[in-house]
């Protein structure tokens, strides 16, 4: 037979518990929208410099030919 006082103990827990693994949850989520993010501006990134290797490129290819 469980106690009243365990009962409210075991309550209190429970109770703990989800709250822990509501912060986690929450903190898996900015995790992940952090890394997104960062490897959505690398992406951008990588375009734009390759981007400027190619207009650099034809710069020099439009030097040469002149």
């Amino acid at each position: 037979m469980i106690t009243a006082a365990r009962s409210r103990a075991e309550q209190r827990f429970e109770n703990i518990q989800k709250r822990q693994q509501k912060a986690l949850d929450e903190q898996q989520k900015i995790a992940e929208e952090r890394r997104a993010k960062s490897a959505r501006l690398k992406e951008l990134r990588l375009a734009k410099e390759a981007e400027d290797i190619a207009r650099a490129t034809e710069a020099l290819k439009r030097v040469r030919e002149s």
